[in-house]
This record gives C-alpha cells, structure tokens and sequence, in this order.
C-alpha cells in the first residue's frame, strides 16, 4: 500500500506537495463516489476540487485522531450538505411555467427549478423531486451522525467498501468498523422513524 495516511498527512501538514499527490491519488476514487452520492456527478466534480483545496490548506487541522481519510471525508460530507441547504433554500415550490418562463401557479407533472426570468426554465419530474427531497433528509441526517459512524456507513452503503477495505482505509479493527455499522444503522434508523 506504500506510505501510511498518518505518515502522508504528516508531510502534507509540513508542505510536501508530492505526499499531498499520493494522498489525493490514493483516495480520489473515494472521494468522488462519496459527494457524488449526495450531489450527483455534475456538483461533484466542483466540490471534489473544494475539499482537497481545504485539505491542503487546513491540513493543520487534522490533529492525528482517526485516519485522514475519515477527516478529509468529514470536510466533503459539510460541504456537499452545505450544498444541499443551498439548493433547498433557492428551489421554488410552484406549479409548471407558462410558455413565458413564468409560474404559473398550477400543479402539474413537474415542479420548476430555479426560475429564468430570460426564457426556459429546467424541469424536474415530480417523483424525481420527492426521491431527491428523501436523499437531501437523509444527507442531513448523515450530517448530524457522530463521526466514527457516519464515515463507516458512507464507506459501506454509499460507496460499496468491504468492511475489510473500511478497515484497511480507516487503521482500526475490523471489530470496530462492524460495531460502528451497526451502530450507524440504528442510529440512522432511530432517526428516521422520529420523522
């Protein structure tokens, strides 16, 4: 596997530009499928570049408890719900536009998303909406999760990882990473049935 995280994070903390590089090709793969689960592939590419701008900027930050990878996954969770919030707050809730652009008041088969005062407006079907609504709760609940557990569970359910590769990436036991699942799951679960 070559250099330890720990070891890399060490360098990038002091600078080293090329411990940086085999840290970001170490774990890229990772990182994308993580935001691309919240935000989709066309806000990921954008926010991939945000998160590793942070990691190398407040690499300072991680003061070597848990891996740097669950941190630097910490950062790209916070931002891509930050994102989320964003997009909640500027989406409209109205009804299908006119031929003009503008809302029409009505309800219909699609809901507008980010009214064009210039001319088209893109369109979501409604079901579609509802299935992104439940994924931008449940990403927020994700967000409230203690970290040791949310990591885990964006590693196994979001991103597909073996619990070996949970454990290999994170530098615990196997043990631990089965515990904080389970947990995670409970958690999650607990929550969601509160709703």
């Amino acid at each position: 596997m070559g250099t330890p995280d720990r070891e890399l994070m060490r360098r990038v903390q002091q600078g080293d530009t090329h411990a940086f590089e085999d840290f970001v090709r170490r774990h890229d793969r990772t990182l994308s499928l993580h935001l691309r689960r919240y935000v989709g592939p066309d806000d990921a590419s954008d926010l991939r570049q945000e998160v590793l701008l942070r990691v190398w900027e407040r690499a300072h930050q991680w003061e070597g408890r848990g891996s740097p990878l669950a941190w630097m996954l910490r950062i790209a969770t916070n931002l891509a719900l930050n994102h989320l919030r964003a997009r909640r707050e500027t989406m409209p809730l109205e009804g299908p536009a006119d031929d003009e652009g503008e809302p029409s008041g009505e309800s219909g088969d699609t809901i507008p998303i980010g009214y064009d005062p210039i001319g088209s407006c893109p369109r979501v079907p409604r079901d579609d909406f509802e299935r992104w609504e439940t994924a931008s709760r449940l990403a927020e609940l994700m967000g409230e999760m203690p970290e040791d557990k949310r990591a885990v569970l964006g590693m196994a359910r979001l991103e597909g990882l073996r619990l070996q590769e949970i454990a290999d990436q994170l530098e615990v036991p196997l043990g631990t990473v089965k515990s904080r699942l389970h947990a995670a799951t409970q958690w999650l679960a607990d929550r969601w049935e509160e709703e």
